[in-house]
């Protein structure tokens, strides 16, 4: 599946010539592999490609071939919804939200992407440095490694993943599983009795959507 050519003169070439095996990409990456998917323009109009989300560039990066592309700030601003390997993606304030649900409440994600290097220590016994995430990932875009399947080995990432949900009209990040109490109030008694009979984890959002719905239904 390919792109309409109108698409493809806004997408920037970011890296090329890889031959890493996909099911070794590196955190950074919210799906496991670059999957067929659906871009959704503000015109009506829908573009088709093999898609990943890459959380460290708050971007969408398209596989064409053996070259890895990234969407411009062009193309993403006529974007009005993403559909890949069966989530929603919806551009909001700058950044790309998951939809995990759409009812009395509206239930997002938001990935993001927590990146330090380090390095072994002067006097020989193994101890090592942090870097910044900041000072990295500025690191990462001069090096120009920013969407590379696998990111050098000096460089640790870990998927930060935050929730946003919106009831009553009121709009509550949230960041553990028991910050939901802070939503539902009435019902800390069941959210607790619901997580002793069930696995809930923020690095989840399956688990996180069906405790939801639960808390909904009372």
């Amino acid at each position: 599946m390919k792109f309409h050519i109108s698409i493809i003169v806004f997408i920037t070439l970011v890296y090329s010539g890889y031959s890493q095996d996909e099911s070794a990409q590196s955190k950074h990456y919210v799906l496991s592999e670059f999957t067929p998917g659906s871009i959704l323009m503000k015109d009506g109009s829908k573009q088709t490609g093999v898609l990943n989300y890459n959380a460290l560039a708050d971007n969408f990066a398209l596989k064409k071939d053996d070259e890895v592309l990234a969407l411009s700030t062009a193309v993403i601003a006529q974007i009005d919804t993403v559909y890949v390997a069966n989530k929603k993606f919806f551009r909001k304030d700058d950044k790309f939200y998951e939809l995990l649900l759409k009812s009395d409440v509206e239930l997002y994600v938001e990935y993001n992407c927590n990146l330090s290097t380090s390095t072994e220590g002067r006097n020989g016994y193994g101890s090592s440095s942090q870097t910044s995430s900041s000072g990295a990932l500025t690191a990462i875009r001069n090096q120009g490694n920013l969407y590379n399947l696998e990111l050098p080995k000096l460089y640790k990432v870990t998927l930060d993943i935050e929730y946003l949900i919106k009831k009553d009209d009121t709009l509550t990040r949230i960041k553990t599983v028991n910050q939901f109490k802070k939503v539902y109030t009435d019902n800390k008694k069941e959210i607790k009795k619901y997580r002793k009979n069930n696995k809930v984890k923020v690095e989840s959002p399956l688990t996180v959507k069906k405790f939801v719905e639960h808390l909904e239904s009372l």
